[in-house]
């Protein structure tokens, strides 16, 4: 009986002694504003070339001295460009610029190094808020959507929301459907023509400050499920499917953070200097 006194009043102990050093700190507000450079993985498009912006509002709540939790609220641009063609080369010069809005919130853990450089992790959570896909500048007439590929000409087939490749997609045909090889995929399977409405992604920061509640902060995030599965072409006619490719963000923000309430980072442990009386 005395142990299980015991133990509930350890656990107790546990559980009011963090609180109480929570309710003893300052949570601290935070304004971010910077830009993006940014991909799609699984698009034919290479490279960082596609710009957005970064700006918005969040709060830090201490944990303890050293560590700190994150709560963001985001408007961030991403997207993906190319100046030719993003299935045939240069061969057909079609320049491809997309452009994918979202409202994100991301969820970090900050760890922190002598109040200067921090490491952060986390999650984020964004939802689609605006979509522009242009190719040779005409709007591709891309929405929102799942994101997968979808049966065409009315036909009522099954979900192909699981199909990754190529062979998956001929055993569903040829094999679960019966068809014979002189039925073509192209003529019973279109393009998705929607990206996902959400987008759940890794993000990993390395902040540093650089005067009084300013610092200097580089984000790397990485999208953890595809936004897209497309099938692309050996052709420009789309009669010969190559691959299927699942598409995901993949960007590198450069932001400017401004923390309130934030301690300067100066010792105030030091005592004032007293003059010794012999």
């Amino acid at each position: 009986m005395k142990t299980k006194r015991f133990l509930i009043l350890a656990l107790l102990l546990l559980i009011i002694t963090p609180l109480s050093s929570l309710k003893a700190q300052i949570v601290k507000g935070e304004v971010f504003f910077g830009g993006n450079a940014c991909q799609v993985d699984g698009d034919e498009c290479y490279g960082y070339k596609k710009l957005g912006l970064h700006a918005g509002a969040g709060a830090l709540v201490p944990v303890t001295n050293f560590m700190d939790i994150g709560l963001e609220v985001l408007f961030n641009q991403k997207g993906a460009f190319k100046r030719d063609s993003i299935q045939y080369g240069s061969t057909y010069p079609h320049a491809y610029n997309l452009k994918l809005n979202y409202a994100e919130v991301p969820l970090m853990v900050y760890l922190t190094d002598k109040d200067k450089f921090s490491v952060g992790f986390g999650v984020s959570y964004g939802r689609v808020v605006g979509i522009d896909e242009k190719i040779d500048r005409i709007s591709s007439g891309t929405g929102v959507g799942d994101g997968h590929l979808y049966w065409k000409n009315g036909y009522d087939g099954p979900d192909l929301g699981d199909i990754t490749n190529l062979e998956q997609l001929g055993e569903l045909f040829y094999k679960d459907l019966g068809f014979n090889d002189t039925i073509h995929i192209p003529q019973f399977v279109a393009n998705s023509n929607t990206y996902s409405s959400n987008d759940i992604c890794f993000c990993a920061d390395l902040r540093c400050r650089i005067w009084k509640g300013f610092h200097a902060e580089l984000r790397y995030q990485y999208s953890l499920k595809p936004i897209r599965t497309r099938l692309y072409y050996q052709n420009i006619t789309e009669t010969l499917p190559s691959q299927i490719r699942l598409q995901r963000n993949n960007l590198v923000t450069l932001r400017i953070v401004y923390i309130f309430n934030e301690p300067d980072g100066k010792s105030t442990d030091k005592k004032p200097k007293t003059n010794s009386v012999y």
